[in-house]
């Protein structure tokens, strides 16, 4: 542990404990008299860190303005155990982040007690996760300024993505690419129903606002002892988008974690996600907004399986997943689990309508 980095954050001599040591993200605990998450973000090609700080910045400054301003107006002192936002905490100097040397950037997080989901959660916690993601989108929906930096271009650009995957394919001729070949036309069939559905319920035609854009599960914090969502956390792909990228990659999520043996999404599960995420943004969401939640889901969930078909190609992408063929069963999991979405299209269509009419 760098002794300059815990120098500017008053923290020499503290106790640390590793938490995570990603590719991307080396995740450490630290105890100084005040617990902190201090977090290294590792510079490498295409990856915009200060950009991504700037965001990050922007984004909590804002919601931190508003719990003072809402405080003020109730005429009580702000309470910060009340976020429930990542905290940055500055360095010595009130700066909100340190670049060292080597151009990484480092930044602290005030700590939070909470755990992860790894397994099954009730459809009241799922609920309860979309919810506060719903919460994020009200919150951020009146953010002012600028639009915030593209830090990762292409993000969830369905077109490019399925172009760069086809493109690999075509110059590959190991066994790699056999197993992903053989599998080609499938994938490709839900891609053509995809588009259809895209076109229909006009996902290109929906305003851009602030969207958290990684809405899984593991980036909420539950509550130590229930399964209650208290916090969002990883803001670091923050970005303009549509509203669905959040709705879709949520429902792709929780499809793995909702509490069936294989990944699903139900009449009922969709009804319940929906609702709740609604609740949460209130009166910030569109009908036409709303007209894209049901095949979101679907579209995210082709995408992420795309990418992991794509890394099964290539031995150094950066998806990690365990075993040599993991990438591929994971891909087309979630390709499959496109496809049922679609099958079940009707149905969540339905649920959809009678949110839009009910508002």
């Amino acid at each position: 542990m760098p002794t300059h980095v815990l120098e500017a954050y008053g923290a020499t001599g503290a106790a640390t404990e590793l938490l995570t040591g990603g590719r991307t993200n080396r995740t450490l605990r630290v105890r100084a008299g005040r617990e902190l998450v201090l977090q290294q973000l590792r510079a490498f090609d295409g990856v915009d860190l200060l950009g991504i700080m700037e965001n990050l910045v922007r984004v909590t400054s804002h919601l931190d303005w508003k719990m003072r301003a809402a405080a003020i107006e109730a005429g009580t002192p702000p309470d910060d155990a009340a976020s429930w936002w990542p905290e940055l905490v500055p360095t010595m100097a009130n700066k909100p982040y340190l670049v060292d040397a080597e151009q990484s950037v480092w930044r602290a997080f005030r700590y939070r007690p909470g755990r992860i989901a790894r397994a099954h959660l009730p459809n009241e916690s799922l609920a309860s996760v979309a919810r506060l993601f719903g919460r994020f989108s009200q919150a951020t929906a009146d953010l002012d300024g600028p639009e915030l930096l593209v830090t990762s271009p292409h993000f969830h650009d369905l077109g490019h993505i399925w172009t760069s995957f086809e493109s690999q394919l075509n110059v590959e001729s190991g066994p790699a690419a056999a197993e992903v070949r053989e599998h080609h036309d499938a994938v490709d069939a839900v891609r053509q129903r995809l588009l259809q559905r895209i076109a229909d319920d006009g996902l290109d035609q929906v305003p851009l606002r602030v969207v958290h854009n990684d809405t899984k599960i593991s980036n909420v914090l539950l509550h130590e002892t229930s399964s209650d969502a208290i916090a969002v956390l990883d803001l670091d792909l923050a970005m303009m988008g549509p509203i669905w990228h959040d709705v879709g990659d949520l429902m792709r999520s929780i499809a793995w974690h909702a509490d069936d043996e294989a990944p699903v999404m139900t009449a009922a599960l969709f009804d319940t996600v929906s609702a709740a995420f609604v609740r949460g943004a209130s009166e910030t969401l569109g009908d036409d907004e709303l007209a894209t939640f049901a095949v979101a889901g679907p579209r995210l969930a082709f995408e992420l399986g795309v990418r992991y078909l794509h890394g099964h190609l290539d031995p150094e992408n950066a998806l990690r997943v365990d075993g040599d063929r993991g990438r591929l069963l994971r891909g087309l999991a979630n390709v499959k689990l496109a496809e049922e979405m679609l099958n079940a299209y009707d149905a969540l269509r339905s649920v959809v309508d009678d949110l839009i009419a009910r508002r």
